[in-house]
């Protein structure tokens, strides 16, 4: 027994010796290679895919890592790797440069973008590269579920005391408290603010389904597109009509390349607005309304935060993959989204959350 323990084990792929074990077969292999070799790929690649999907719907990974990781699955399900022919024989600086990305990558924070950049090898990196250039892993990044498309369960939990909780609320944006319309202004609201609000929850709807839901992970950049798309934040329009107020984001982006798309998501946000507007159930209308408003709101305080501290330590933000990435790749320009005007949309959606506090059988009519 103690002699088989100290006989060389080789690789199962080539003549080199073995430095590692297949944690889905136990098969013995000396590199990634060997680990990529045409009668081991259906093992490696799903081990590969499972190991980045699962980090990908952890919720814990950014949205750089989260591209970076889509580029390995890309490069993965079309193929595309680099292996050796069956049975050649890998010299030792094969071994060193081509180390398994397993190995490479069991220690490292797929937040830490930069670290993982490092870990990837310069074809890798030159595959990347290419990549974000053609824009070819954005198909690959599962699609972001709205949360007011979820199914509203028609048994609900009664909690002691009788008070009955409704199960839609968890998959919602927390609402925030705000005073009563009638304790913020004394004279009588506006007929257009209805329509207004049609307005936010359009350019909210459009931004949030152009980040693919990874907007609170992008404050500035999602605030610069909400406030862009929507003129009632932005510039205090007022709209008289349901069909313009949410038609008008889509004019908007028509003059911003990065926020433009087709008729068909168009379609697709106008829909969202309506489905908002009609809430989860009879009884409680307004409250994917004002979860939506909720969520504007935490976004800009957020963003206010972020402007503030630039403002005592100004420096230019980094994008994605700033040190490999020096050209198009920083973050979006903020051409509007400017601490003052960050602080005035606040009171807007504080003042219609209050509205809807008190009136909210006006967007009943709508």
């Amino acid at each position: 027994m103690a002699s088989s323990m100290n006989i060389e084990r080789k690789c199962d792929f080539c003549t080199s010796k073995s430095q590692y074990t297949c944690p889905r077969c136990n098969a013995l292999y000396c590199s990634s290679k060997c680990y990529k070799h045409q009668s081991h790929a259906q093992c490696s690649e799903r081990f590969y895919q499972d190991m980045v999907e699962q980090e990908l719907h952890s919720g814990k990974v950014s949205e750089e890592s989260h591209k970076k990781m889509m580029e390995i699955l890309q490069h993965l399900k079309t193929g595309d790797t680099v292996m050796g022919d069956e049975g050649e024989t890998l010299d030792s600086d094969d071994e060193e440069d081509e180390e398994d990305l397993a190995v490479r990558m069991a220690d490292v924070d797929l937040n830490d973008s930069e670290t993982v950049w490092k870990k990837l090898t310069e074809e890798e990196r030159q595959e990347f590269r290419e990549l974000v250039n053609k824009g070819g892993f954005e198909h690959l990044i599962p699609p972001w579920n709205p949360w007011w498309e979820q199914q509203v369960p028609r048994v609900q939990e009664i909690k002691p005391g009788g008070e009955c909780m409704p199960g839609y609320d968890a998959g919602c944006p927390e609402i925030i408290e705000v005073s009563p319309f009638s304790e913020m202004m004394k004279s009588s609201p506006s007929p257009c603010i209805p329509f207004n609000i049609l307005n936010v929850i359009a350019a909210y709807a459009w931004t949030v389904r152009l980040f693919n839901g990874d907007h609170q992970e992008n404050s500035l950049d999602a605030t610069e597109a909400i406030l862009v798309l929507s003129t009632v934040l932005a510039s205090n329009a007022n709209f008289e009509e349901a069909a313009v107020a949410v038609d008008s984001p889509k004019m908007e982006a028509q003059n911003h390349p990065w926020l433009m798309e087709s008729e068909e998501f168009a379609c697709t946000v106008r829909n969202d607005v309506w489905k908002i507007l009609q809430g989860p159930e009879a009884t409680n209308h307004t409250f994917y309304v004002r979860a939506a408003l909720s969520e504007i709101h935490m976004l800009l305080s957020t963003s206010r935060i972020s402007l503030s501290k630039k403002k005592k330590s100004p420096g230019r933000r980094k994008g994605l993959f700033s040190s490999p990435f020096t050209d198009g790749n920083d973050h979006i320009e903020l051409k509007i989204t400017t601490l003052p005007t960050v602080k005035l949309a606040l009171k807007k959606v504080e003042f219609l959350l209050s509205f809807i506090k008190e009136y909210s059988e006006t967007l009943k009519s709508i």
